[in-house]
């Protein structure tokens, strides 16, 4: 739930007009929404080598994973792991653009542990990849604008702990 509706549910539960906190909280929320959208774009327009560049990295320091009997052995399998790395990098991108974890959560992590231990495939392994992405991700922003990307894979990393 973003800034502006969390105000306006609790001012609204509580029968009173937005404090002049809240309304701050807004302006502020409001006022970074440009900075929000362009890194959002940075990353959209950068996805293909974010995925790319990451399952690389991945494969790299998890060699197993692509070896045979590995989850991401075969062009096919490598395909679906570069896809599910995309699906990450996706969500990641409307929690900034939302500036808020919730649609990280509810889009993509409810029964994301359950899913991957169902399919065999180790959960370590999708935070590696995604992790090797936040790095891919925040070479590409300054330092600002990476410390709140990096905000957003962290908090996917941890879902997944």
């Amino acid at each position: 739930m973003s800034i502006v509706t969390k105000s306006i549910v609790n001012a609204d539960a509580e029968a009173r007009y937005l404090s002049p906190g809240e309304l701050d909280r807004i302006k502020s929320f409001v006022l970074s929404g440009q900075r929000r959208l362009r890194i959002a774009q940075i990353l959209t327009d950068n996805r293909e080598r974010v995925v790319k560049q990451g399952g690389q990295k991945l494969f790299q320091q998890r060699p197993d994973v692509v070896s045979p009997g590995g989850n991401a052995y075969g062009e096919e399998m490598t395909a679906t792991c570069l896809r599910d790395l995309d699906y990450y990098l996706r969500l990641v991108t409307y929690g900034i653009i939302a500036g808020d974890v919730t649609p990280i959560e509810e889009i993509g992590l409810v029964g994301v542990k359950e899913m991957y231990n169902a399919l065999g495939t180790p959960i370590s392994g999708v935070a590696e990849g995604i992790r090797c992405m936040k790095n891919v991700a925040c070479s590409l922003l300054s330092g600002e604008d990476a410390a709140e990307v990096g905000f957003y894979f962290d908090y996917t990393l941890a879902a997944m702990q």
